[in-house]
């Protein structure tokens, strides 16, 4: 597999991520950090890192994939 050949349910895992770091964000509470650490812990251990050669490159790659606002390649 390769360093950007992502699984459907890692690219929504890291939108989640997004998602939770801004609502943490707009309402810093316990219960807000405490969803977007829950998040960022599956993100960083899901299977996929095994696979991936570049991890550091691969979730850049993942991050920029996903970013909010981030222009969506059209589908072929």
């Amino acid at each position: 597999m390769s360093d950007t050949d992502f699984p459907d349910d890692l690219l929504e895992l890291q939108r989640r991520w997004y998602e939770a770091e801004a609502a943490w964000a707009a309402d810093p509470s316990e219960e807000k950090r405490v969803g977007f650490a829950e998040v960022g812990a599956e993100l960083y251990f899901h299977p996929f890192w095994a696979t991936a050669g570049n991890r550091h490159k691969a979730e850049m790659a993942l991050k920029a994939a996903v970013r909010p606002g981030a222009a969506q390649e059209p589908a072929v």
